[in-house]
């Protein structure tokens, strides 16, 4: 039996069906509700932070940005109900809508647990890439990195003729490590000799900007997202943060560029200290 055949999977982890109630509803709008119950709980959790609950000077971004509010995904699995919900509805985005994939591959080092719960929830097998010291941009593996690794694989796992991929990572930003994960899953499958492996997708949990979507498109690859941080989804979070949050979440998602000045920064951690 081919591995990429739904047959192949073992039946005994496959998805729980979808109960009854939920059969009615269509995936557009199933959807939905569970980008919304995550965002809710992320927030509840304190794994979504802001400068104004949690942290007055914000927090600055791998890009050298600033932000307004935090979300450290890197924590979710030492809160097992919230991990177990992610996982779930994970591997529920994976069947509706990537049918065909045949493997996970985690990005290092946050979506690994994450790829490795939901290729077991979904009987699929599960790769991982490795941490590259020194990379940081995709242009950096043009250097002389991938050959100082020496022996070690770029990407963990186990890859034939036909496999259809997804990267899987927690949530994306600006796209940088996907990107160097997608080369570094080309250099493995170029140094092994494998051939007519597709990337299905690059899967997350959370999409904050629009930037990254626009680069994925460059780059010729799927970004597929459950929650995507914008006006409409933070409508989710009205009744557990505060007006005030939301207002200033929302203003920066539609144009960071006014939260960069060092006074308006200022400004607002003063707000949130005099909150404490």
């Amino acid at each position: 039996m081919a591995r990429g055949s739904r047959d192949w999977r073992n039946p005994l982890a496959r998805v729980s069906p979808i109960p009854t109630r939920l059969r009615r509803v269509s995936w557009d709008d199933r959807k939905r509700e569970l980008a919304a119950e995550l965002v809710q709980r992320l927030y509840a959790a304190g794994v979504v932070r802001t400068w104004l609950r949690d942290r007055p000077e914000g927090w600055e971004l791998m890009s050298g940005a600033w932000s307004p509010f935090y979300v450290n995904l890197r924590d979710a699995p030492a809160n097992p109900e919230l991990f177990r919900f992610m996982v779930d509805a994970s591997a529920e985005l994976v069947e509706a809508e990537l049918p065909d994939a045949t493997q996970l591959v985690g990005l290092a080092a946050a979506g690994v647990p994450m790829a490795a719960a939901a290729a077991y929830r979904l009987g699929l097998p599960m790769g991982y890439t490795r941490k590259l010291p020194n990379v940081r941009r995709v242009e950096d593996l043009a250097g002389g990195e991938t050959e100082s690794y020496g022996s070690h694989r770029l990407v963990e796992g186990t890859f034939a003729s036909g496999d259809r991929v997804v990267l899987v990572d927690d949530v994306v930003t600006g796209f940088d490590s996907k990107e160097i994960a997608l080369r570094q899953l080309a250099l493995e499958l170029e140094r092994r000799g494998v051939e007519d492996v597709t990337v299905e997708a690059v899967l997350v949990l959370v999409e904050r900007g629009a930037e990254a979507r626009r680069r994925a498109a460059a780059a010729g690859v799927r970004l597929l997202s459950l929650a995507v941080l914008d006006d409409r989804q933070l409508e989710a979070l009205r009744g557990a943060a505060s007006d005030r949050e939301l207002e200033v979440i929302g203003a920066y998602l539609r144009d960071p560029a006014p939260f960069q000045d060092p006074d308006r920064r200022a400004e607002l951690a003063a707000e949130a200290a005099a909150r404490t």
